[in-house]
């Protein structure tokens, strides 16, 4: 064999592995939720579940950096890509159909309509919300937002809660979909008192995951599940439980049925 094959081969074999390797190369995506997933006041990636990853990073011994966007493009990566890890987000129907992975439960949220406090606005039902022709705001490819649309309801999505904040003080929609954990840390990033607010109707009660793209090896996703149960086994989320509830003044518990949940 001459040389000039010699090193042909050599060259065709190094760009082989560059490019199998970027095809395999894990990313971690999160966007802007509150508080388990946030950007701090440093531009920090923050949060409960985010101390989570961290910790099963270090079992897994990966240095890949978690990336932030908003969730709705972070979700359609996940969805064309393997080898995507994405959070935190609800363990839905439709999720499972499309083939996504889940690790957790992670947290688990009581989710509630918010309504301006002095708004008039009483609900008991989506029947209610129909009758009344109440615009919901939601995030854009959140399962709340479909939750919605999938009754028949009047529903405007948005890329940030920023922005759903805005709309529902300045009347541009009657009801907001929030939790009972992120909605106040929500309202504090925006200077707004929660007593401006209220709680018209809790919906449902729901656990959220840390997601993995369905096209990952299996063999990655047994890895994630194994560094996960191996961590239950220590006393890494009673530890992360009590830094939380310090930070955000709440009695925040954690158990592998429901993940951390407010008391």
């Amino acid at each position: 064999m001459n040389i000039k094959k010699h090193i042909f081969l050599y060259l065709f074999s190094i760009l082989f592995s560059t490019i199998y390797l970027n095809a395999n190369e894990l990313r971690i995506i999160t966007n802007e939720e509150p508080p388990t997933n946030y950007l701090d006041e440093n531009q920090k990636v923050v949060g409960i579940t985010v101390d989570v990853v961290k910790k099963l990073k270090e079992e897994l011994k990966l240095d890949t950096q978690i990336e932030f966007m908003p969730w709705t493009k972070a979700y359609n990566i996940a969805l064309e890509k393997p080898n995507i890890v994405i959070f935190t987000g609800g363990k839905t129907f439709e999720r499972i159909k499309e083939g996504f992975h889940f690790i957790g439960p992670i947290v688990t949220k009581k989710h509630i309509l918010f309504s301006k406090a002095t708004k008039n606005i009483e609900v008991s039902t989506a029947l209610d919300i129909k009758k009344q022709e109440l615009k919901i705001g939601a995030m854009k490819n959140d399962w709340r937002s479909k939750y919605f649309k999938d009754k028949g309801l009047i529903v405007s999505d948005v890329l940030n809660h920023q922005e759903n904040v805005n709309k529902l003080m300045l009347g541009k929609i009657d009801l907001l979909t929030s939790s009972s954990l992120e909605f106040p840390f929500i309202m504090q990033k925006a200077n707004i008192s929660m007593d401006k607010i209220k709680d018209s109707y809790v919906f449902k009660e729901f656990d959220s995951y840390i997601i993995i793209s369905k096209e990952t090896s299996r063999k990655d996703v047994k890895k994630w599940k194994l560094a996960f149960k191996k961590l239950q086994k220590t006393d890494f989320f009673e530890k992360t439980a009590k830094k939380w509830s310090e930070i955000l003044d709440i009695n925040l518990e954690y158990s592998k049925a429901k993940g951390f949940y407010k008391q």
